[in-house]
């Protein structure tokens, strides 16, 4: 809580899991950059920028805002960027700009209480990630002794036409890796 009251006097914003989330897929995407591939009838067109669409709940139910160039964005303003458009769906202020061009999205209905959903693709994008609540569980360390963690499911719907299974389990594989060690992360932009 302390390091989330820092950031935020120092940033002027909230820091949360969805913003972790966020750079964590923009940067696992960069090893995996089928998953931010759109699929145009029988063409898989390749993405050379990460537009990120944040699903939004919305009364009317839900909108899903672009934040353009993810990739060039460090952890600060990516969170201003959720921030920002949040409100702006809610408050019906988005323009049609606003929610079009993403290339992969991400959802976070663990914000429910909900541990796990299967999200449903927005066509043309080829794929969209789902964050869960995060929960305390018993785990076992590598010691052998017990240890109480917060885990977060995470799931992710794609279109089998463009990549295979084995490729899906890579990439959140290595969005496991990034979000285990947010501490070790870095707060710059992505190396272009």
């Amino acid at each position: 809580e302390e390091e989330k009251e820092t950031f935020y006097q120092k940033h002027g914003v909230k820091l949360t899991i969805t913003a972790f989330i966020a750079q964590a897929i923009t940067k696992a995407l960069q090893s995996y950059p089928l998953l931010n591939a759109s699929l145009e009838g029988d063409t898989i067109l390749m993405k050379r920028f990460i537009n990120l669409g944040i699903a939004v709940s919305v009364n009317e139910g839900v909108i899903v805002p672009v934040i353009r160039d993810c990739h060039k964005l460090d952890l600060p303003e990516i969170a201003k960027q959720i921030a920002s458009l949040a409100v702006k769906a809610r408050e019906r202020q988005l323009h049609s700009l606003d929610v079009q061009e993403g290339t992969i999205t991400m959802t976070n209905f663990g914000m429910t209480g909900t541990m796990i959903g299967i999200p449903i693709i927005r066509y043309p994008e080829v794929a969209i990630v789902g964050a869960g609540a995060i929960t305390k569980k018993v785990v076992p360390m590598p010691d052998d002794s017990i240890a109480i963690r917060s885990i977060l499911w995470i799931s992710l719907t794609f279109d089998h036409r463009v990549l295979d299974g084995l490729y899906g389990c890579g990439f959140l594989n290595e969005l496991k890796k990034l979000l285990e060690h947010i501490k070790d992360s870095s707060t710059k932009a992505l190396p272009q």
